[in-house]
C-alpha cells in the first residue's frame, strides 16, 4: 500500500486501476475484453448451445453440430457464410467463463480447465496466456480481491 501511495504521489497520471508493469490491464479491461461477442443467426445458436455445455459436457464441434441438427461441416459452412469461426467463438466464450470462475468463483486452475472442456491443464494455461498475456494463477493473485 506504501509503495502504491508512493507511485501516486510520483506520477499524476497513475490510476488505482493501473499496473507499473507494462501490459498488464486493470480487472475492468480484462473483463471487457472477455464480453461474449455479439452475433446474428448461427453464431448466436453456436455460443447458446455452447453456454448449455459450459462446466458439464464437451464443447466439441462435432457435438455442438449434433445439437444444432446439422453435419461438422454444414455448421463450419453456415459460420464462414457470416464471417464467424467456431474456434474463435468457443475460446471467446472460454475467455469469458475463464475469469468468472478464476476471481468469481473461486475455482482451482484444474476446475476451470475441466470445465471449460481443455485438453489439460497446460492446454488452459496457454490459452489464457494468449488471452491476457498472464497465467491463470497469476491472474488470480492479481485480482482476487475484485470478487
Amino acid at each position: 500500500m506504501i509503495q502504491l501511495q508512493r507511485i501516486q504521489d510520483m506520477d499524476p497520471g497513475f490510476s488505482e486501476n493501473s499496473f507499473a508493469t507494462p501490459g498488464i490491464r486493470s480487472y475492468h479491461e480484462y473483463v471487457e475484453l472477455a464480453e461474449i461477442p455479439r452475433t446474428d443467426g448461427v453464431g448466436t445458436d453456436v455460443l447458446e448451445a455452447l453456454q448449455k455445455r459450459i462446466g458439464t459436457q464437451s464443447l466439441a464441434i462435432d457435438v455442438i453440430a449434433q445439437d444444432m441438427d446439422m453435419s461438422k461441416r454444414t455448421l463450419q459452412r453456415r459460420l464462414q457464410q457470416q464471417g464467424e469461426n467456431f474456434a474463435q467463438l468457443r475460446d471467446s466464450l472460454r475467455f469469458h467463463y475463464a475469469i468468472k470462475f478464476l476471481i468469481d468463483q473461486h475455482m482451482s486452475v484444474d476446475a476451470v480447465s475441466k470445465a471449460l472442456d481443455f485438453s489439460d491443464r497446460t492446454s488452459f494455461t496457454n490459452a489464457f496466456k494468449r488471452w491476457t498475456g498472464l497465467s491463470p494463477s497469476v491472474f488470480r493473485k492479481l485480482f482476487r480481491d475484485y470478487a
